[in-house]
């Protein structure tokens, strides 16, 4: 079941899996702001309630200085393909950054509102749950991708004939580990241009 879910997200383009990630990592910056202020305060804070605005400053900053740091590091130019000490490395020293930024705002300068003990629990939270992000991406989608990437690799080839014989031999050849049916030759010009199992027929010219 969870490799059928990872399939439309292997599927997106580049651009749109990184926009996929980009908006998780924002949700997980204002997350990790709320539960900085319940830890902090021990009750529930409205982030964007017109009568406690303070709160909004801490989730700003927050975004100000995480996503430029995460997009200068690398957050998103291999998302499927860091090993599991590579991405923990990469969100180590992304983190570290941002971490100084944030404490050097809530923590050593301090923002009217906001508890100084935010700059500190916010990040370590953000820490661990862009981490766990990462890893469960890694769970999920890894194993997947990988085995895309050595279908891709496997030579190509055609069978000629889309008949009944065509069809069985392309159904045997499904799960080859030395090559990739990627399509049908026929010399019938009515089903040049069609799909058949999914795979397109060619005319043999």
């Amino acid at each position: 079941m969870l490799s059928r879910s990872a399939q439309p997200i292997l599927a997106l383009p580049r651009i749109a899996k990184r926009a996929v990630v980009l908006t998780v990592d924002i949700s997980l910056c204002v997350l990790t702001v709320w539960l900085a202020f319940y830890l902090r305060l021990g009750e529930w804070v409205a982030l964007w309630d017109s009568q406690e605005w303070q709160p909004r400053w801490a989730v700003m900053f927050s975004l100000v200085f995480a996503l430029p740091i995460f997009i200068v590091t690398g957050f998103y130019r291999a998302i499927f393909r860091y090993s599991g000490w590579a991405a923990l490395m990469t969100v180590s020293k992304a983190i570290l950054v941002y971490a100084l930024l944030y404490m050097a705002t809530f923590t050593a300068i301090g923002v009217a509102g906001v508890p100084r003990t935010i700059g500190i629990i916010q990040p370590l939270l953000l820490l661990l749950f862009i981490g766990a992000s990462r890893a469960f991406a890694r769970f999920w989608l890894g194993g997947l991708y990988q085995a895309q990437l050595r279908q891709a690799a496997l030579p190509k080839v055609l069978i000629y004939g889309a008949g009944t014989a065509g069809r069985r031999l392309a159904a045997a050849l499904s799960n080859n580990l030395e090559m990739r049916v990627i399509g049908f030759l026929d010399d019938d010009d009515r089903l040049h241009g069609h799909v058949l199992n999914g795979l397109p027929i060619y005319s043999p010219d």
